[in-house]
């Protein structure tokens, strides 16, 4: 089974309550609203690629309750592929978190678990699936199990696209290393690299591990990216839309740009693109229900000649 895209990553069941401000400490705050949505970064990624046309598969751990089966029932809702048998002890749970928007900003504050959640499995199925794939999606968590995967998708030169929010071990440090198309968090790149200045952090951290590209993300003040080769760092200037949600909208720009590599375009083209699909996110509550289509996105670009 040959697809676009093959993730392992967090996949998350997200309760979604607005209110109007967020308290201070010892304050209480009424919650205005609330939903249930399937989120996470590598699942969340991975539903947003698909919207836009890319065939994706998620082999990370779900068992059979009720968190996994809403998030297995949501992930196959928007044509995300999963593994044609349940290798999961029954218990197994996916990331649990509670997230709470300001009304007015649309900023929001999560709070997470992952008491019963297990590592990803790797057999037969699930690395013939990963290494046939035409790219591989990663994030930080299970690094200790998925470092053999990711050092033979390297070797096989398998386009590995991370999103890493932090480093917690060695292992997550190792494939940090081991990712060669790297998008991040302006705030985790400075740290990082140890420099405040944006342009330069693509530029180390692209010389850094024979990286194809660094694309480093910044909210309203946009992204920074450069690719192998370049000397100077590029900027793309956030879209201005009225925000409703940013809930999931780094993992949408990653989702995007992770579709929009194996669509074949450059990386001006492909962090353009990324950049207002997290831009439509934004508009709408939730992280993946929240992710625009193709036509959607394609429809708003065409409105939106120039960004910023």
């Amino acid at each position: 089974m040959a697809i676009d895209i093959a993730g392992f990553g967090v996949a998350t069941l997200d309760m979604i309550a607005e209110v109007e401000r967020f308290p201070a400490a010892g304050e209480k705050a009424k919650i205005l609203s609330r939903e249930y949505h399937g989120g996470g970064l590598t699942a969340t990624a991975l539903v947003a690629a698909s919207k836009l046309g890319a065939s994706c598969w998620y082999g990370g751990a779900l068992g059979r309750n009720e968190s996994s089966d809403f998030v297995r029932n949501a992930l196959r809702e928007y044509g995300v592929m999963l593994p044609a048998v349940t290798f999961y002890p029954p218990e197994a749970e996916p990331f649990l978190s509670s997230v709470y928007v300001e009304k007015n900003s649309g900023e929001r504050t999560i709070l997470w678990s992952e008491f019963l959640t297990p590592a990803p499995v790797l057999n037969d199925e699930t690395v013939g699936v990963a290494l046939s794939a035409k790219s591989l999606f990663v994030d930080r968590f299970f690094a200790e199990t998925l470092l053999p995967l990711y050092r033979q998708a390297r070797a096989q030169r398998i386009p590995i696209i991370g999103d890493f929010e932090a480093i917690a071990n060695p292992h997550e440090e190792e494939a940090l290393t081991l990712v060669d198309h790297l998008v991040v968090p302006a705030a985790f790149a400075r740290e990082y690299t140890g420099t405040d200045d944006v342009s330069s952090a693509v530029l180390k951290l692209l010389r850094e591990h024979d990286r194809s590209a660094v694309v480093i993300t910044d909210g309203v003040k946009g992204a920074w990216f450069a690719e192998k080769g370049d000397s100077a760092a590029k900027h793309q200037a956030a879209f201005q839309v009225p925000v409703c949600d940013t809930t999931g909208c780094g993992d949408v720009f990653h989702g995007a740009y992770a579709a929009a590599l194996t669509f074949g375009m450059t990386l001006a083209q492909r962090v353009r693109f990324a950049s207002a699909a997290a831009a439509l996110k934004a508009t709408k509550k939730g992280g993946q229900a929240a992710a625009p289509t193709r036509e959607e996105l394609e429809t708003f670009l065409a409105k939106t000649p120039q960004s910023g």
